[in-house]
Order: C-alpha cells, then structure tokens, then sequence
C-alpha cells in the first residue's frame, strides 16, 4: 500500500468542494491574506451561465465537510515538514553588497533593477521540527471526488449557456480590459451611447465574478515588499527584515500580494475542446528523436524525470512523471518590471507557461498564467515567502487534482510539474538564494571564483579564465591560475543543496556569512521542495539578456570606446567616429528594403540610443552587423572574432539542433572566450572589467541547450512583453500596484471566462476576417490577394511567357502562342501558406513613403530561360525573393547529356499572373484540356560574391525580366545597401533561426 503525502490546499478547500461549486471560505480568515473587494466569494467553477449552483444533498454535504476537516489537519501537519525544510534556521539579515548590481552593468536592462531593502539584523531563528505525516492513505482521486462526477457533467457549460444579458456585461468588460480603458473614460460610455445600456464598472466586476468562478487568494505583505506573510511569517505583526507594521492604526493590512490560482486556470484549459486538443502537443505530437532537440521534451532533464517516480515532502508517490499523456510541464518566469521610467521603483511578475502546447502558441498572451506581481517599491528579501502558494499548488498537483477531461469525457488525476524556471541573471540569483553577479563564486552552474581589481574597494568581481596576471593570485600559491574552460568545476544538485543547508543551519551569523560568501549561496529555495526541478539544471541562463543585453552591447561598446572608461590597450578594436556614423547612417537606410516581417526596423546605431532593444540589436547582430563591419577593423581578427560569434549564434538559434552542432557550440564559445580575453582583456589586470559573468555564462550555453531544451524555449521575450503589457494598466501613480493587481485579476477572469464558455471569438472584439485571399487550381501551397487587375500584355511580356512555356511544356512558340488567351489575371499579393511569407507584386501594389519592401524572393523552378544582358536599376525601388532553378550543368557543351542540378536564385517580384491555357496538343506529352497556370515576372539579381562564412550574396545589378512557375518562390529576403553594393539577407537558408513573434 503507498503513502501518500497530503498536501495544503493553498484555497483552503478540498477539490471535491470545488466540484461542488461550495463557496470557499473567506480569504480573510487565512493567516497572512486578506479579502480584495467586499463582496461575497463566488464558486470556484460555474455551473451554469447564470452563476447559480445546485448543491448536493445535506447529509452529502455533511459527509464532505467532515473529510475536508480531517483532511485539512493531515494537512497542516504534512505541510510543516515542506515549510521548515525552506526557511529552518533561516536568519533575517540586511543584503550584502554583492546583491547589489554594480555601478554600468546592465544585467536587466529591459526592466532594470531596484535597490534592496535596506533591513534591520534580527537574530531571530526559525527551526521547525515538522511533523510526520499521516499513515492514513491519502489518494489523488478519493471517494468523495467520485460522487461528484455526475454533478461536474452536469454543471459543464458552452457559449450556448451565456444570456444576452450575460454577454451585455462580457463585451464591455473584454473592451476595458483588452484596450486599457481607464474608469473615467468607460463611465462616459453609457453618456455618450445612452441607448446601450452599458452598466457601471463595479456592477460589471460582480458579475464577471460571479460568471467566472474566479477568486485570487490575498496575503498581507510588508509595505516595502520585503516579504509576504505566509509560512513563518504569517503570524508576524511587523516585518522579520525591516520591522515595519503589517497593519495601519485601524488594523487594515499596509499592502496585499494578490496570488491567481493556478489549478483552477489548469482545469479550465482541459476542460475546453479546443485548448484540450492543443495540449496534446507534449505527448503526441512532439516526437523525441535521439540526438536532435527541437524542444524541452527533447532536453535531459526532461527525458531523465520520465523514469523518476514522483516525491513530495520526502515521500516517494506511486506514478512516474509524466507517466501520464495530460500531465502538464510547465516554466516559471520573473523578472523586475519598473512601473515608472525613473525606475526607482520594482515590480516582479510571476508567469507561467504551459509546455503542453505548441510552440507557435505557447506564448501567446491569452496562454500565459501570471501568478501575480510581487509589488514594490524594493526587491523582496525573502522571495520564498511570495512563492510559498505557487509550491503549495505545485505540490498539490503532484499528488493529483481530480479532473474532467472533455477529450476522454473522463475524470483523471491532473497531474503538472514545474521543469524550468528562467530569467535574467539578478532575477534568478533571486529565485535560487544566491549571492548574484557580484559574489565570489557567482555562477550558478559552476563554482569558478571571481576576483576583484586590485588595489580597490569596489564590491564588483570578475571571472576571467586566465587571473594569472593578477597580483593576489601571483602571490597565493593555492589560488587558481587559470581555469580549463573543457572542464570547469561543474555544480550539481545535491552539492548545491547541500550547501544551502549548510548556509542556513550555520551556528551563528558570521559563520553563516562566511558559508554564504564562500559557496555563493544564501539559504535554500523554496522551489527545492518540488522534485521535478534540478538545482542547477533547470535554471538556464537566459539567451536574450546574456547575449542581446549584455555581450553583445558589451562588444558594441568596445568598438565605440565608450566600455567603462577603458582605452583599447595593446589592441586596435575602436572604429573612428566617422566610420561609426556611416555604419549608423546605413543601419537606419536598410529598414527601407528589409521587409517589416523580419522585425522592427533597425535604428541608427551609432545616433539613436532610445530605439535599441533586444528586439532589434538581435536582427542587426545577425544580419546587418555582418555587412555593414566587415572591413572596417584596422586588423581583421577583430571581425574575424566576432563573425565567429554570428556563427555559433545562429546555430543556437536554429530550429533543431544535433548533439554533434551542440559539441561544436560547446568548443566554438571556448575558443571565442579565450581569443576574447586575448583581445579585450589582454590579460592585464587592470582591464578585469572586461570579463564580467556574462561572458562566463557563454561557456554553459551548450549545457544548458543540451539540460534545458533550446534557447526559445526559456528566454525572456515573452516576459518582455508581458510587462509591456502592464505598463499601460497603471493609471494611479499613487497606487501602481493596486493597478496591477487588478489588471492581472481582470484578465485571468476574462481568459477563465472565455476558457470556460469556449467564448474565445465571441470576447476578442474583432471584425471577422474579410476573405480576400483567392485560391488558384493547382497550387495547393499558395494564395494570391488583391488587388487584381485585368492584363493585356505587351509583346516584350508575352514573348517571355512564351519562351518559358515552350520549355515547360517542349512545343513549338507558334502553338504556345495560339494557347494563351488574349488578356491575363494580375494579382497584387501572393501569400505563401503555412505560416510563409506575404510578397508585393512591384509593378501592381504601390510602396507607401514609409513603406519596407517586400517583393524580393528566393525561387526554386523546374527549368529556366535564357539571360540577357544585365540592367541596372535604381536601389530602392524594389524588394527581392530567392528561388531555386533546375539548370544544365552541361548547357555549354552541345554533345554532354543534360544534368540537372538545383541553383539558388534571388530576384525581384515584378508581376503575379494567372493564365488560363488553352488545350497544347502538340506538347510532349500532349496538353488535351485547358490548364490554369499561375506565374511570376522576376528580375534576377546577378550574383557577384559571396560572404565565406555566412549565407550572405552580394549583387549589384539586375538580369533581363524572365518567367517562373509561382510555386517555385520560397520566400522573402531583404537586403542592406552597403558602400555601393546589396548584400541579400536571407533567413530561410543557413541562417534561419528562431524568432519571437508577437500575437
């Protein structure tokens, strides 16, 4: 017989209530929460449209609330052991310096990152002695969750169940919330629309809330956001870090961390036909091919805990993980999210993703479960304390919540486990307890030491591989020379939690400093109770901080002289002010032949600061850099070294990757960090700033691919723009975080409600598309879209489209000729299906002012005509496509047999026809019936060079117009003008990679 751990309910209610669709007890009544609105709780999950509920009988009832009391008391007692294994022994202690980020590092740029809280010493201990849990058997499905299965069927409902009425609340509240409405704007509707009966805002709220069953649950927290009070501290009256009060004079909490459920949302997704059938994605759809990761489910970790069986609280359950194809794996993102530009003040949201769905969807906004934002105005001093509801719902769904799954028509124990947690560098250190970027062991994966400049004071460390120069280290004849980059002195997850034991359970403080200093770490994580994570290796470095934020600016820096007040040294990495400029003039002038699919257009590099992001440094890193630097450097090992940086980068990037790339990322960025310190470093002590920890992070990259899953798969873009998304919802500067908390709060009920009612279309307030898009017979993987003219072509045209056709179909011009109609189709658009690339006809569709081109392609064709002399055309007039060609490698000797091989091709989309043939019997074979043939005018661009490391071409004029079959086009590409000549950027080649695509 097994044992089961019981686990707190973090709501305060037994699964088979919520079934039951009880009302929980008020939030209130919970040591360290508080109630949000003063208004009646609503059910957890509606029955029916209307929000009432049939309960069952009395005696039912009865019976349940005697098991949740029982249950309830296991509970607490089983919860105690979790509790006292995250905060024994814990002591309250002020931040040391190494928490705090040095003076021009930039390791959150996007957000940026508050000061710590300045807190009292108290001398305090917290040593639980937890109890053990209950013999009695404690299952994931009871007896009493399978009473109420009849009563969930009969309580599920549709869109069909919401009233007009109903929906007269839903679609204001879906306007307000969608479009960051303020309260004084929506209160002006029902004056400007009097007719529409719109409601008031606080009407709408109730009854939104009673539709969705959706309650947050609301825990006190120190008005300076040092901590929440849950676990040891929710029977504190003041702060155990800065001892302020946690109530006011009239005994109301000073601030409130408002936690959205996660289990419930969970349910909600299964229980939806539509969003069921996404998360299939994990267990059958995604294949795991040995060798090749495409996704997390391809990464160690995750292919290790498939043959774990699952622990909670010391205990080892019955299943394994995952064993399950609706067990859920999730990612939990944070980051510091300041709600003014001063940035004085720090908000920390936490979300959720769901890798259960595919990717192309994983990070949509309506898919992201945001657990709540950690107000400021400070960084919290004990994180675990906001996080204690997330484990206690995680080790609640470890065990299993009883589930209906609307696929099956079937009740299941829901199973999820959290298998990555991401996030810049300070946002993690945060996460894991440890000292951050400034201690002397910094990096989370590995124990290297970090030194610091000699002869000064400055708290910021450093982790060159080669400190030999360093005068300490010289004179230690214990310390370190240097470090093997092939074999750096690895953590793993059980010294790692070791430590942290030991930091915490110290004697006394100094020896716990001591610890703390000496190991990097500064107590245990509360996510160290969840045995679906493994310390290091479920804590990637985020790629999009590390690289775009960080190196790569760092290296943009450099060739600027403007890196920390260091010179180049012995070195000639600096490119004068007026090579600078040019690049930057270029850079701006490229956004007008890069089509806008390929991302935002790239600022001025060297004069517009405040458009750089990581969005765009990304795209110029990896394809205009190229171009625009490559003779540039006084010496050219300097691009030589950075090329080689695109190169592993790209390869990072990609959609798959072997394990045999991943060996050759692992030694490219050894041999790019070495010849980094040999170039920027120098090896001289005095230029240690030049090897910050992000430069040390590249040498896990590798690792962490191969532990984690790709780099999309954990970076920080969707968190990115999920703080975008809150900025707007603040309209109090008095009170920013009670306007974040009730945005986040409106929109988890909205995506409840439309999970729920499968409500989805009706809510998103969107004009149902127009179809424009017109399908041709016979090119099943493409569409053309207006605007659409009727043709007559000139001789010059026709006698094209003749030349081609007598090779396709091998007949005489005088029977093609006879075949074509007198006036043809000419389409402005042609959009390639399956999430390819919409392409601008030249001649038809006129480029706006501030237009970006996009009829430059990439063409793959079946044969080809003759060329003629080559034209040159203005450079801004056109965009270009690639295409392939099957062309004659014997087209110069008349007596060799033809051999076909396939060429690449680039060229301009000039026009877009649909042709409708007549009969060609005279064709081999014979053409008996009337066909319908779509083509494409193309002006090829005359290929003059090639970069030797990347997939870039260069041209600078155009051949004679020539005629292609449509479905050769492949995609489009753009290009970057650069001192007289287009360099062709193409990422559907060697260069394709992944990109974040917002919905």
């Amino acid at each position: 017989m097994t044992t089961y751990a019981p686990i707190l309910y973090p709501s305060g209610v037994h699964p088979v209530i919520e079934d039951f669709a009880v009302p929980f007890e008020e939030v209130d009544s919970v040591p360290g929460s508080a109630s949000l609105e003063n208004q009646e709780a609503a059910a957890p999950c509606p029955a029916s449209a209307s929000g009432s509920h049939e309960l069952p009988n009395a005696p039912a009832v009865y019976q349940l609330e005697q098991q949740l009391e029982h249950d309830q008391e296991r509970l607490e007692a089983a919860v105690g052991g979790v509790q006292a294994e995250v905060w024994g022994g814990q002591r309250y202690r002020s931040p040391t310096v190494e928490e705090f980020p040095e003076a021009g590092d930039d390791l959150d740029n996007e957000q940026g990152v508050s000061e710590n809280v300045a807190a009292e010493e108290s001398e305090e201990d917290w040593d639980f002695e937890g109890s053990s849990s209950s013999e009695d058997e404690y299952e994931a499905i009871s007896v009493w969750d399978k009473l109420a299965e009849s009563l969930v069927r009969e309580g599920l409902v549709t869109l069909e169940d919401l009233t007009e009425e109903e929906l007269q609340f839903l679609r204001p509240f879906a306007l307000k919330v969608g479009s960051h409405m303020s309260s004084a704007t929506f209160a002006k509707l029902a004056l400007a629309f009097p007719d529409s009966n719109v409601s008031t805002w606080a009407t709408i709220q109730s009854r939104i809330t009673k539709l969705s069953g959706f309650e947050p649950q609301l825990y006190h927290c120190c008005v300076n956001s040092c901590c929440a009070f849950t676990g040891p501290h929710a029977d504190k009256d003041s702060c155990s870090y800065c001892n302020q009060p946690r109530y006011d004079s009239k005994h109301r909490p000073r601030k409130l961390f408002v936690y959205l459920p996660l289990i419930p949302r969970l349910k909600s997704f299964l229980a939806n036909q539509a969003m069921a059938r996404r998360m299939q994605y994990r267990a059958a759809e995604h294949v795991h091919a040995p060798g090749i990761i495409k996704d997390v489910m391809d990464a160690e970790t995750y292919r290790a805990l498939l043959k774990k069986f699952v622990t909670v609280d010391g205990k080892t359950l019955a299943h394994k993980f995952f064993e399950d194809d609706r067990d859920v794996a999730l990612g939990l993102s944070t980051d510091g999210f300041a709600p003014f530009k001063r940035r004085t003040n720090t908000a920390w949201p936490l979300i959720v993703f769901n890798y259960n769905l595919p990717p192309e969807v994983r990070f949509h906004l309506d898919n992201i479960l945001c657990l709540g934002v950690i107000p400021g105005p400070k960084k919290p001093a004990d994180f675990n304390s906001f996080l204690w509801p997330f484990i206690q719902e995680m080790l609640r769904l470890a065990v299993g919540i009883h589930t209906y799954d609307v696929l099956s028509d079937e009740f299941f124990a829901l199973r999820a486990y959290l298998i990555l947690v991401f996030g810049d560098i300070p946002a993690i250190s945060m996460v894991m307890r440890m000292k951050g970027h400034n201690g002397s062991t910094p990096c989370r994966m590995c124990e290297i030491h970090s030194i610091r400049p000699p002869d000064t004071r400055a708290p910021a460390s450093y982790v060159p591989l080669d400190r030999s120069c360093h005068p300490h280290v010289a004179n230690d004849p214990l310390a370190i020379r240097t470090y093997d980059p092939a074999n750096l002195p690895l953590r793993s997850h059980t010294t790692f939690l070791e430590q942290a034991r030991e930091v915490q359970y110290a004697t006394t403080k100094v020896e716990s400093e001591r610890l703390a200093k000496q190991y990097g770490i500064k107590g245990t994580s509360a996510l160290s109770v969840l045995s679906s994570l493994t310390f290091p290796d479920s804590f990637p470095y985020d790629f999009m901080h590390l690289l775009w934020e960080n190196v790569v600016k760092n290296l943009m820096s450099f060739w600027t002289g403007t890196y920390k007040g260091l010179d180049q040294g012995i070195g000639s990495y600096q490119l004068p002010s007026a090579i600078w400029e040019e690049i930057g003039a270029a850079s701006a002038a490229s956004g007008d032949s890069i089509p806008y699919v390929f991302g935002p257009r790239p600022p001025n590099v060297a004069s517009d600061k405040t458009k750089w992001t990581a969005d765009t440094r990304s795209f110029w890193i990896l394809y205009v850099a190229p171009v625009l630097l490559q003779g540039r450097f006084v010496q050219n090992k300097y691009y030589d070294h950075f090329i080689d940086l695109v190169k592993l980068l790209h390869t990072c990037l990609q959609f798959e990757i072997t394990d045999n790339e991943l060996d050759l990322v692992k030694q490219g960025f050894i041999k790019w960090v070495k010849k980094y310190e040999d170039y920027y470093y120098q090896h001289d002590a005095s230029r240690l700033s030049v090897c910050p920890l992000t430069i040390h992070a590249l040498l896990h990259i590798a690792d962490s691919i191969r532990l984690a899953g790709p780099v999309w798969a954990s970076w920080a873009y969707p968190m990115e723009r999920y703080c975008g998304l809150l900025g707007p919802s603040i309209r109090s500067r008095r009170h920013p975080y009670a306007s974040l908390n009730r945005y986040v709060l409106d929109s988890a009920r909205l995506d409840h409600i439309k999970l729920l009612y499968q409500a989805h279309e009706v809510l998103s307030l969107r004009k149902p598309p127009v179809k424009e898009a017109v399908s041709i017979p016979g090119y099943p993987t493409c569409v053309v879209l207006p605007a659409c003219k009727v043709l007559v072509p000139d001789r010059g045209l026709i006698d094209k489209i003749v030349s081609a056709l007598c090779t396709r179909y091998a007949a005489t011009p005088a029977a093609i000729r006879t075949a074509l109609p007198l006036e043809v189709q000419q389409w402005g658009k042609l959009r390639i299906l399956n999430d390819g690339d919409t392409i601008r006809a030249a001649e038809l569709v006129a480029e706006a002012e501030d237009g970006r081109d996009a009829s430059f392609i990439r063409v793959r064709i079946q044969s080809c005509s003759s060329l003629s002399r080559p034209v040159t055309i203005h450079p801004l007039t056109y965009h270009v496509i690639k295409y392939e060609l099957l062309v004659d490698k014997n087209a110069r000797y008349r007596q060799r047999p033809v051999i076909l091989e396939q060429k690449t091709f680039y060229g301009q989309l000039r026009h877009i026809l649909v042709i409708k043939l007549g009969p060609v019997p005279s064709a081999s074979p014979p053409q008996l019936h009337p066909s319908t043939l779509m083509l494409g005018a193309v002006r090829r661009c005359v290929i003059e060079s090639d970069h030797h490391d990347l997939d870039i071409h260069y041209y600078k004029r155009f051949g004679a117009l020539e005629i292609i079959d449509i479905s050769t086009i492949q995609c489009l590409v753009g290009r970057v003008q650069d001192r007289g000549r287009f360099a062709i950027i193409d990422r559907s080649g060697s260069l394709a990679r992944a990109i974040y695509v917002q919905d």
